[in-house]
């Protein structure tokens, strides 16, 4: 709390900011994680295929615009509006999915609301530097996961009796309308400071060279480069584990959908405590030895997950995971707004949310693909899906121990633009 305590005037910004994680985490609960995957293989007839390669496709979507879109906010020097359209297009595909029966309009409609969803994220992770400073954001970024987690609880409670008594298709209407209605209060109340920019063929061109700039100019920022490339390794194995680990518990725990349902719920209950307590200790001890340490757990969890055989077995796990379940979220973040040039914090988010989408496209698509090529195994073919994103894990670790915690060179000298704003501009 000592961020209410010692800036008193951003309270309602930081809480509103803290408010779009609740909001942002019901759509992921009922899209990502519960209703959506079982509407698509119980009620529907599909697979873990379907639900693998619809995913990836919308992931691919973000991962090739969202690095244009998040430079295109830092020229507009505005991300509500681009916000404010992410939010509504998102809600309007997810209410959607709620009035169809059949299978292949559902896979696009969820490819369509996906895609609005993880945009909306670059705008939003870029506003986190217009309500806290430097030493307060590892805080206020824990605030906001634990305020999501809440939304993962919410979002069970509420949908839980729908669908008992009316199936996983009406959990898309409310979740649509929840949604917007938590969003509201950032939309409304963060302000954003500075000359906005004017959207036209300039802002647009000017946004192209932004960004090829910063791909021309890649060996001066190869220790940002070398944490996206890391962030890609260890994403794709923690978005597949997220998107798919009810479905782990129900294949190989002989967990029931309520069950395993339940079991999600214990870990976020503990994920919610456990991300006070890490956005504090980022804000202490820096974002990168908080990162480490929280990878270092996923990994080695990953590997219990595997080797369970039993229902206390599964349960220890979970347990224990959700100690370290939001940490990467918590801290990467965070780490990003150290490393990223002035004026181009949009853009690097962009980027960000581009390796985090990327490897959702893979991860996906190779947990379908393990689990079609030894659908003859049964339950192994599950425990080998996730030993392959444990390796993806390890892999990110070791890519992240080389990366220094310096701010980057800014290229808006090198191209010869204005800059439109500065973090010491906009910080809160």
């Amino acid at each position: 709390m000592q961020i209410f305590v010692r800036r008193p005037r951003n309270l309602l910004p930081t809480a509103s900011w803290a408010l779009y994680d609740f909001s942002d985490t019901i759509f992921s609960a009922s899209i990502l994680t519960f209703y959506f995957p079982l509407w698509v293989t119980e009620d529907k007839g599909g697979t873990d295929t379907h639900i693998g390669f619809a995913l990836s496709a919308s992931m691919l979507i973000v991962a090739l615009t969202g690095p244009f879109l998040g430079t295109l906010s830092d020229r507009l020097n505005r991300r509500i509006p681009l916000l404010w359209m992410s939010v509504l297009s998102c809600a309007v595909f997810t209410a959607l999915i709620g009035f169809t029966d059949n299978l292949t309009t559902g896979l696009l409609f969820f490819v369509a609301a996906n895609f609005l969803y993880q945009t909306g994220l670059i705008f939003y992770n870029s506003l986190i530097i217009n309500v806290s400073d430097e030493k307060q954001r590892g805080i206020v970024s824990g605030i906001g996961v634990g305020a999501g987690y809440i939304g993962l609880i919410a979002a069970f409670l509420i949908m839980r009796p729908i669908v008992d008594t009316q199936g996983n298709q009406a959990a898309f209407l409310p979740t649509a309308g929840l949604f917007i209605l938590f969003a509201l209060p950032l939309l409304l109340i963060v302000k954003e400071p500075g000359t906005r920019g004017h959207i036209d063929k300039t802002l647009v061109q000017t946004s192209y060279k932004q960004l090829f700039e910063t791909f021309r100019r890649a060996r001066q920022h190869a220790n940002l480069f070398r944490f996206l490339i890391g962030r890609f390794m260890y994403m794709e194995a923690i978005n597949t584990v997220t998107s798919f680990y009810v479905i782990y518990l129900i294949n190989v725990g002989d967990f029931t959908q309520n069950e395993a349902q339940t079991m999600i719920i214990l870990v976020v209950v503990i994920a919610i405590l456990a991300s006070w307590v890490t956005g504090f200790l980022v804000s202490k001890f820096g974002p990168k030895p908080v990162l480490i340490v929280a990878l270092t757990g996923w990994a080695g969890l990953s590997l219990a997950a595997v080797l369970a055989d039993s229902t206390i077995a599964f349960w220890a796990v979970a347990v224990t995971m959700g100690f370290f379940w939001a940490a990467p979220q918590i801290s990467d973040r965070v780490l990003l707004t150290y490393l990223s040039p002035d004026g181009q914090v949009g853009e690097f988010f962009g980027l960000f949310q581009m390796s985090g989408r990327l490897s959702a496209v893979i991860g996906p698509g190779l947990w379908g693909l393990t689990i079609w090529a030894l659908s003859e195994t049964g339950d192994l073919a599950y425990r080998v899906a996730l030993a392959t994103l444990g390796i993806f894990l390890v892999a990110g670790l070791l890519v992240l121990r080389g990366v220094k915690v310096t701010l980057e060179e800014s290229d808006l000298d090198a191209i010869e633009i204005d800059r439109p704003h500065t973090k010491s501009d906009i910080a809160a």
